[in-house]
Protein backbone atom coordinates (compact mmCIF):
# COMPACT_ATOMS: atom_id res chain seq x y z
CA UNK A 1 0.00 0.00 0.00
CA UNK A 2 2.44 2.52 1.13
CA UNK A 3 5.18 1.39 -1.13
CA UNK A 4 3.24 1.98 -4.08
CA UNK A 5 2.10 5.29 -3.10
CA UNK A 6 6.04 5.90 -2.53
CA UNK A 7 6.85 4.79 -5.64
CA UNK A 8 5.34 7.55 -7.55
CA UNK A 9 6.88 10.39 -4.85
CA UNK A 10 9.77 12.02 -6.06
CA UNK A 11 10.75 12.95 -2.54
CA UNK A 12 11.31 9.05 -1.71
CA UNK A 13 14.85 7.54 -2.27
CA UNK A 14 14.56 3.50 -2.80
CA UNK A 15 17.23 0.43 -1.45
CA UNK A 16 17.29 -3.00 -2.01
CA UNK A 17 19.22 -3.60 1.62
CA UNK A 18 18.88 -7.35 0.85
CA UNK A 19 16.93 -9.76 -0.88
CA UNK A 20 13.26 -9.04 -0.66
CA UNK A 21 13.87 -5.78 1.27
CA UNK A 22 13.60 -2.76 0.20
CA UNK A 23 13.94 0.58 2.73
CA UNK A 24 12.54 3.82 1.52
CA UNK A 25 13.57 7.09 2.76
CA UNK A 26 11.07 9.39 2.02
CA UNK A 27 9.71 13.35 3.02
CA UNK A 28 6.28 14.48 2.20
CA UNK A 29 6.40 18.11 2.33
CA UNK A 30 3.90 21.25 1.98
CA UNK A 31 5.15 21.00 -2.05
CA UNK A 32 3.16 17.57 -1.90
CA UNK A 33 -0.45 19.29 -2.17
CA UNK A 34 -2.96 19.97 0.48
CA UNK A 35 -3.65 17.75 3.42
CA UNK A 36 -4.91 15.21 4.16
CA UNK A 37 -3.81 13.02 1.79
CA UNK A 38 -5.54 9.61 0.84
CA UNK A 39 -3.65 6.22 -0.37
CA UNK A 40 -5.52 3.05 -1.91
CA UNK A 41 -5.57 0.63 0.46
CA UNK A 42 -4.21 -2.12 -0.75
CA UNK A 43 -1.62 -4.90 -0.19
CA UNK A 44 -0.27 -7.87 -1.88
CA UNK A 45 -0.39 -10.92 -0.07
CA UNK A 46 2.21 -11.48 1.92
CA UNK A 47 3.87 -8.58 1.57
CA UNK A 48 4.73 -6.63 4.75
CA UNK A 49 5.27 -2.73 5.67
CA UNK A 50 6.68 -1.29 8.39
CA UNK A 51 6.75 2.41 8.62
CA UNK A 52 9.07 4.41 10.59
CA UNK A 53 7.53 7.75 10.95
CA UNK A 54 10.05 10.00 12.20
CA UNK A 55 7.51 13.12 11.86
CA UNK A 56 4.16 13.66 10.72
CA UNK A 57 1.39 11.18 11.18
CA UNK A 58 -0.81 8.75 8.90
CA UNK A 59 -4.29 7.53 9.68
CA UNK A 60 -6.02 4.43 9.08
CA UNK A 61 -10.10 4.00 8.90
CA UNK A 62 -10.82 0.21 9.13
CA UNK A 63 -14.42 -1.25 7.69
CA UNK A 64 -16.16 -1.27 11.07
CA UNK A 65 -15.32 2.45 11.16
CA UNK A 66 -12.77 2.75 14.05
CA UNK A 67 -9.26 4.58 13.26
CA UNK A 68 -5.75 3.33 13.83
CA UNK A 69 -2.93 6.54 13.46
CA UNK A 70 0.65 6.37 13.56
CA UNK A 71 2.70 9.69 14.71
CA UNK A 72 5.64 11.07 15.38
CA UNK A 73 8.29 8.41 16.41
CA UNK A 74 6.05 5.58 16.37
CA UNK A 75 5.67 2.55 14.04
CA UNK A 76 2.95 1.52 11.95
CA UNK A 77 2.95 -2.37 10.81
CA UNK A 78 0.76 -3.44 7.53
CA UNK A 79 0.16 -7.21 6.85
CA UNK A 80 -3.28 -6.76 5.03
CA UNK A 81 -5.05 -3.85 3.92
CA UNK A 82 -8.32 -5.97 3.33
CA UNK A 83 -10.42 -4.49 6.54
CA UNK A 84 -9.08 -1.27 5.79
CA UNK A 85 -11.17 1.54 3.92
CA UNK A 86 -9.49 4.35 3.59
CA UNK A 87 -5.93 5.81 4.21
CA UNK A 88 -4.22 9.13 4.48
CA UNK A 89 -1.68 11.41 5.73
CA UNK A 90 -2.61 13.81 7.89
CA UNK A 91 -0.12 16.53 7.34
CA UNK A 92 3.34 16.63 5.97
CA UNK A 93 5.77 13.53 7.02
CA UNK A 94 9.23 12.16 7.12
CA UNK A 95 9.99 8.62 7.63
CA UNK A 96 11.45 5.35 6.49
CA UNK A 97 9.14 2.30 5.21
CA UNK A 98 10.16 -1.31 4.55
CA UNK A 99 8.69 -3.34 2.61
CA UNK A 100 8.99 -6.74 2.89
CA UNK A 101 8.21 -9.66 0.09
CA UNK A 102 8.00 -12.33 2.73
CA UNK A 103 9.08 -15.37 -0.39
CA UNK A 104 11.93 -13.23 -1.30
CA UNK A 105 12.97 -12.32 1.92
CA UNK A 106 12.85 -16.06 3.09
CA UNK A 107 16.11 -17.24 2.42
CA UNK A 108 17.37 -13.93 3.71
CA UNK A 109 15.50 -14.52 7.24
CA UNK A 110 16.97 -17.85 7.42
CA UNK A 111 20.64 -16.57 6.78
CA UNK A 112 20.38 -13.72 9.56
CA UNK A 113 18.99 -16.63 11.80
CA UNK A 114 21.82 -19.02 11.00
CA UNK A 115 23.95 -16.62 12.24
CA UNK A 116 22.25 -16.26 15.31
CA UNK A 117 23.15 -19.87 16.48
CA UNK A 118 20.07 -20.77 14.50
CA UNK A 119 17.37 -18.83 16.25
CA UNK A 120 13.65 -19.65 15.18
CA UNK A 121 11.34 -17.00 14.78
CA UNK A 122 7.72 -18.13 14.61
CA UNK A 123 6.44 -15.98 12.18
CA UNK A 124 3.56 -17.85 11.46
CA UNK A 125 2.44 -16.83 15.04
CA UNK A 126 2.72 -13.00 14.26
CA UNK A 127 1.10 -13.37 11.25
CA UNK A 128 -2.26 -14.68 12.97
CA UNK A 129 -1.58 -11.91 15.36
CA UNK A 130 -1.75 -9.04 12.96
CA UNK A 131 -4.77 -10.60 11.26
CA UNK A 132 -6.62 -10.57 14.12
CA UNK A 133 -5.80 -7.05 14.65
CA UNK A 134 -7.21 -7.13 11.29
CA UNK A 135 -4.15 -6.65 9.24
CA UNK A 136 -2.61 -3.35 10.93
CA UNK A 137 -0.80 -2.09 13.91
CA UNK A 138 0.72 0.80 15.61
CA UNK A 139 3.64 0.72 17.97
CA UNK A 140 4.89 3.87 19.97
CA UNK A 141 5.50 5.17 22.98
CA UNK A 142 7.82 1.83 24.60
CA UNK A 143 11.35 1.68 25.57
CA UNK A 144 12.27 -0.17 22.70
CA UNK A 145 10.50 2.72 19.76
CA UNK A 146 12.07 5.67 21.47
CA UNK A 147 15.60 3.99 21.56
CA UNK A 148 15.14 3.39 17.63
CA UNK A 149 14.18 6.43 17.01
CA UNK A 150 16.45 8.32 18.90
CA UNK A 151 19.62 6.23 17.16
CA UNK A 152 17.81 6.73 13.48
CA UNK A 153 18.00 10.21 14.06
CA UNK A 154 21.61 10.69 13.96
CA UNK A 155 22.50 8.33 11.57
CA UNK A 156 23.70 9.92 7.82
CA UNK A 157 20.45 9.00 5.53
CA UNK A 158 22.18 6.83 3.59
CA UNK A 159 22.45 4.49 6.27
CA UNK A 160 19.14 4.79 7.91
CA UNK A 161 17.18 2.59 5.90
CA UNK A 162 19.80 -0.36 6.41
CA UNK A 163 19.08 0.15 10.26
CA UNK A 164 15.49 0.17 9.85
CA UNK A 165 15.51 -3.04 8.50
CA UNK A 166 17.39 -4.32 11.07
CA UNK A 167 15.23 -2.71 13.46
CA UNK A 168 12.47 -4.36 11.76
CA UNK A 169 14.00 -8.20 11.91
CA UNK A 170 14.44 -6.95 15.54
CA UNK A 171 11.01 -6.14 16.02
CA UNK A 172 9.87 -9.75 14.95
CA UNK A 173 11.82 -11.18 17.12
CA UNK A 174 10.67 -9.10 19.46
CA UNK A 175 6.76 -9.87 18.69
CA UNK A 176 7.84 -13.86 18.23
CA UNK A 177 8.88 -13.67 22.13
CA UNK A 178 5.26 -12.30 22.98
CA UNK A 179 6.61 -9.27 24.29
CA UNK A 180 3.56 -7.35 25.57
CA UNK A 181 5.83 -4.52 26.81
CA UNK A 182 7.67 -3.96 23.87
CA UNK A 183 3.94 -4.11 21.47
CA UNK A 184 2.98 -1.04 23.61
CA UNK A 185 -0.69 -0.14 21.65
CA UNK A 186 0.11 -2.34 18.63
CA UNK A 187 -2.41 -4.98 18.92
CA UNK A 188 -5.07 -2.62 21.07
CA UNK A 189 -8.80 -2.59 19.19
CA UNK A 190 -9.10 1.03 19.11
CA UNK A 191 -12.18 2.37 21.08
CA UNK A 192 -14.33 3.61 18.32
CA UNK A 193 -16.49 6.12 20.32
CA UNK A 194 -13.42 8.28 21.32
CA UNK A 195 -10.39 7.20 19.12
CA UNK A 196 -10.70 10.19 16.63
CA UNK A 197 -10.91 12.74 19.11
CA UNK A 198 -8.15 11.44 21.23
CA UNK A 199 -6.16 11.03 17.67
CA UNK A 200 -7.25 15.46 16.93
CA UNK A 201 -5.81 16.25 20.62
CA UNK A 202 -2.80 14.88 19.99
CA UNK A 203 -2.13 16.53 16.61
CA UNK A 204 -3.63 19.21 18.79
CA UNK A 205 -0.56 19.07 21.19
CA UNK A 206 1.69 18.24 18.68
CA UNK A 207 1.31 21.55 16.85
CA UNK A 208 0.97 23.95 19.90
CA UNK A 209 3.79 22.44 21.42
CA UNK A 210 5.43 25.53 22.29
CA UNK A 211 1.77 26.29 24.41
CA UNK A 212 1.00 25.82 27.81
CA UNK A 213 -1.42 22.86 27.74
CA UNK A 214 -3.62 21.51 30.15
CA UNK A 215 -5.91 18.40 31.21
CA UNK A 216 -9.27 20.91 31.49
CA UNK A 217 -8.13 23.16 29.07
CA UNK A 218 -8.14 19.90 26.15
CA UNK A 219 -11.14 18.95 28.10
CA UNK A 220 -12.32 22.10 27.39
CA UNK A 221 -11.36 22.60 23.94
CA UNK A 222 -12.61 19.01 22.83
CA UNK A 223 -15.38 18.26 24.73
CA UNK A 224 -14.28 15.36 26.12
CA UNK A 225 -14.15 14.80 30.26
CA UNK A 226 -11.36 14.76 32.01
CA UNK A 227 -11.28 11.50 33.46
CA UNK A 228 -12.13 9.91 30.17
CA UNK A 229 -9.39 12.37 28.06
CA UNK A 230 -6.87 10.81 30.85
CA UNK A 231 -8.26 6.80 30.68
CA UNK A 232 -8.78 6.62 26.89
CA UNK A 233 -5.28 8.72 26.11
CA UNK A 234 -3.45 5.93 28.07
CA UNK A 235 -5.42 2.96 26.56
CA UNK A 236 -4.32 4.52 22.72
CA UNK A 237 -1.47 6.22 22.99
CA UNK A 238 0.21 3.89 26.30
CA UNK A 239 1.56 6.86 27.62
CA UNK A 240 -0.48 9.21 30.34
CA UNK A 241 -0.81 12.84 28.47
CA UNK A 242 1.91 14.38 30.31
CA UNK A 243 4.22 11.66 30.20
CA UNK A 244 3.62 12.30 26.28
CA UNK A 245 3.58 15.87 26.13
CA UNK A 246 7.28 15.96 28.04
CA UNK A 247 8.43 13.30 26.02
CA UNK A 248 7.62 14.91 22.73
CA UNK A 249 8.39 18.37 23.73
CA UNK A 250 11.81 16.80 24.72
CA UNK A 251 11.97 14.76 21.06
CA UNK A 252 11.18 18.11 19.15
CA UNK A 253 13.57 20.11 21.28
CA UNK A 254 16.17 17.12 20.10
CA UNK A 255 15.59 17.89 16.75
CA UNK A 256 15.63 21.56 16.84
CA UNK A 257 19.38 20.98 18.52
CA UNK A 258 20.78 19.14 15.60
CA UNK A 259 18.70 20.90 12.71
CA UNK A 260 18.90 24.97 13.74
CA UNK A 261 21.14 27.19 15.05
CA UNK A 262 18.59 28.18 18.13
CA UNK A 263 20.07 29.20 21.34
CA UNK A 264 18.95 26.57 24.15
CA UNK A 265 16.48 28.84 25.57
CA UNK A 266 15.25 29.62 22.42
CA UNK A 267 14.76 25.87 21.57
CA UNK A 268 13.60 25.47 25.41
CA UNK A 269 10.88 28.19 24.33
CA UNK A 270 9.90 26.58 21.02
CA UNK A 271 8.88 23.11 23.06
CA UNK A 272 7.27 24.95 25.56
CA UNK A 273 9.46 25.89 28.80
CA UNK A 274 9.90 28.89 30.20
CA UNK A 275 13.05 28.30 31.91
CA UNK A 276 16.45 27.12 30.28
CA UNK A 277 17.81 25.72 33.83
CA UNK A 278 14.14 23.64 33.91
CA UNK A 279 15.10 22.84 30.71
CA UNK A 280 17.75 21.65 30.78
CA UNK A 281 17.52 19.39 34.11
CA UNK A 282 14.20 17.47 31.94
CA UNK A 283 16.37 16.89 28.83
CA UNK A 284 19.56 15.75 30.81
CA UNK A 285 16.65 12.86 32.25
CA UNK A 286 15.65 11.70 28.68
CA UNK A 287 18.69 12.17 27.03
CA UNK A 288 22.06 11.76 29.88
CA UNK A 289 23.40 14.79 28.60
CA UNK A 290 22.92 18.61 28.59
CA UNK A 291 21.42 20.34 25.60
CA UNK A 292 24.83 21.58 24.48
CA UNK A 293 26.38 18.14 24.67
CA UNK A 294 23.81 16.71 22.64
CA UNK A 295 24.30 19.43 19.84
CA UNK A 296 27.77 18.52 20.02
CA UNK A 297 27.54 14.76 19.57
CA UNK A 298 24.99 15.45 16.96
CA UNK A 299 27.47 17.95 15.08
CA UNK A 300 30.54 14.98 15.35
CA UNK A 301 27.91 12.39 13.64
CA UNK A 302 27.06 14.14 10.92
CA UNK A 303 30.81 15.25 9.92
Amino acid sequence: MLAEYLGNCAAASWDTVMPGALACRFSLGQEAGAYPRPLQPALAPLHFEALFCQRGSITLTRRDGATLSAGTREILLLSDAGGITAARFDRPTTGVLVAVDARGAQQSLRNLCGLLGGLTLDTVQVRRRMAAAGGCASLGAAAWSRAAFEYLDILPPDEQGRYCVLKSVELLYLLCMRQDEVQGKAFAEPDRSQAGTLAMIRAYMEEHIDQKLTIPALSHRFCLAPTSLKTGFRRQYGQPVHTWLRCRRLERAAELLRSSELGVLEVAQAVGYNSASQFGAAFQRQYGVTPGQYRKMSETAES
